[in-house]
């Protein structure tokens, strides 16, 4: 319970964290935009409501997946949290407690994350926002190139569309980025703990240029070594040898968390603690 509390105690600091505001503020200004604008429009032309099944659709196009995916190393950058309470919680709860708590908080966060952007996404559709667990025919309209060349934007990825119900979609979307995200905010943690804040922010834009790589020099073997990668459903799950399956998506998944967890808990019972400026 101690961990628990630990973790709590990082949630109870965002209403007051300009970092966590800034974080979704990008979301809403940025990187939600884009699609929402054009199917506002379209919405608005046509006298249609849409649903709000869109950020698993988002994460399908490569430079918002790109801006999104750097929201986590903004939310994470100020691992390992060491702000000047957390000292005196190290010697109540025990450092693996302590470190314990850490993990637990950033694998909330990642979850968290998700689903605000969710609801950030969908609420940018009002007042053209309509509730169903179908994917709706504006979206299913926007599916087709034609139709969206006239409104410059483009298509919804028709195979997620026919692939998948919108409960699907947005289910192993939003595993995949949290496996993502904690990657990063673990690795991020465990660098920090061994060396400049710097070097876990550096590391962990490696692994998000390595996602921006993948795609654009067609170098399609490489989704099996980028988790970033794996947010996009549209090329996950395929049954090719260039598509990782979900079974390899979420085992080797686990197993990164796993190692990073373990390494973070053993260096926090190794190295010592030091107060570090937050964010």
């Amino acid at each position: 319970m101690s961990s628990v509390r630990c973790m709590a105690n990082h949630f109870r600091k965002w209403p007051r964290s300009p970092r966590i505001w800034m974080v979704f503020l990008i979301m809403m200004t940025y990187c939600t935009p884009y699609f929402t604008t054009t199917i506002r429009q379209f919405c608005q032309d046509y006298d249609a409501a849409c649903t709000g099944w869109l950020l698993p659709l988002a994460l399908t196009v490569e430079n918002r997946r790109l801006w999104i995916m750097l929201l986590p190393m903004l939310l994470f950058c100020d691992a390992p949290f060491l702000d000047e309470q957390q000292p005196f919680l190290i010697v109540r709860t025990g450092r693996l407690r302590w470190g314990a708590g850490q993990i637990l908080y950033i694998f909330a966060a990642s979850a968290v994350f998700y689903l605000v952007s969710f609801l950030i996404m969908a609420l940018m559709l009002l007042p053209y926002l309509e509730f169903s667990l179908a994917w709706g025919k504006v979206i299913r309209t926007l599916s087709q190139g034609y139709i969206t060349q006239m409104y410059a934007m483009d298509p919804l990825p028709e195979a997620v569309i026919l692939q998948y119900t919108p409960l699907q979609a947005t289910l192993l979307c939003g595993a995949g980025t949290w496996v993502a995200s904690s990657f990063i905010g673990l690795l991020m943690f465990l660098c920090n703990l061994w060396a400049r804040r710097e070097v876990g922010i550096l590391l962990a834009g490696c692994f998000e240029g390595l996602a921006f790589f993948v795609e654009r020099m067609a170098w399609f073997e490489g989704r099996y070594l980028s988790p970033v990668s794996w947010v996009n459903i549209k090329d996950i799950g395929l049954g090719t040898k260039w598509s990782p399956s979900w079974t390899y998506v979420f085992v080797t998944g686990g197993i990164l968390l796993v190692v990073l967890s373990a390494a973070i808990l053993f260096s926090v019972r190794k190295k010592s603690i030091e107060v570090i400026r937050t964010v």
